[in-house]
């Protein structure tokens, strides 16, 4: 079936290469940690600098865990099928690709539904079948095709 861009957020490349560098990062970090330990071990580093290194590790395996989080729930695009019968998303998964989600219209809830403010920065994007919960933002999102994000979500005024 064939689907039609909604709404776009051009943010999302950035949420994506910031995921990416996140993951390098912990990458890295956790990569130095053997390294200190055995330096540590011969007596060539001192225990400060162990305690440090493993912090460090900690706190970048902690941060992306915290970033992936909030990355993985934003939508970068909301696409409506040309027969108006499903909702396409796509957000981005842990390791910062992009995955595509295809719902029925009906089980989408509107804004009103949700009780959102049309004001607010981020909006929640709910279904009636499932407790997960997406974002996206009319503030620094676009609304490519306004008629078809009305089927999907209602009027904004």
């Amino acid at each position: 079936e064939r689907f039609r861009l909604v709404y776009r957020f051009p943010g999302i490349r950035y949420c994506r290469a910031l995921s990416r560098l996140k993951l390098l990062q912990t990458a890295l970090t956790a990569a130095a940690l053997p390294p200190v330990c055995y330096l540590h071990a011969t007596g060539q580093v001192s225990a400060a600098a162990l305690l440090y290194a493993g912090g460090g590790a900690a706190l970048a395996g902690a941060m992306l865990c915290a970033m992936s989080y909030c990355f993985r729930r934003i939508i970068g695009f909301i696409y409506l099928s040309e027969s108006g019968r499903s909702v396409k998303v796509a957000h981005l998964t842990f390791w910062g690709r992009r995955r595509d989600v295809v719902f029925p219209l009906q089980s989408v809830m509107t804004l009103d539904e949700v009780g959102d403010s049309r004001q607010e920065p981020l909006l929640q994007f709910r279904r009636h079948d499932s407790a997960d919960v997406l974002y996206f933002t009319l503030k620094y999102g676009q609304i490519v095709d306004r008629e078809r994000f009305a089927q999907i979500f209602g009027e904004l005024e």
